[in-house]
């Protein structure tokens, strides 16, 4: 009889959420929320100013970091 009451003990569960799920549950949420409102942003065709000058911002900068590594390239091939 006692080995059934130990049983029985070790069956029952807390029906109360950890601290943890919760916080996890809440960060999903928002991470949700916030990649249907990029979706939408992004399929109304909604880009900002300062969105457009970023990207040519970074275009420019690939342009010249890759002419500036063949220089360097050439530099070395060439033995100066």
């Amino acid at each position: 009889m006692s080995v059934h009451t130990i049983h029985a003990s070790s069956t029952q569960h807390s029906s109360t959420l950890s601290t943890g799920a919760i916080v996890a549950a809440v960060l999903a949420a928002v991470l949700l929320l916030a990649c249907i409102g990029w979706a939408l942003a992004r399929r109304r065709a909604f880009e900002p100013r300062w969105m457009l000058s970023l990207r040519h911002a970074m275009a420019e900068a690939g342009f010249r970091a890759s002419a500036t590594w063949a220089e360097f390239s050439d530099w070395v091939r060439l033995g100066h």
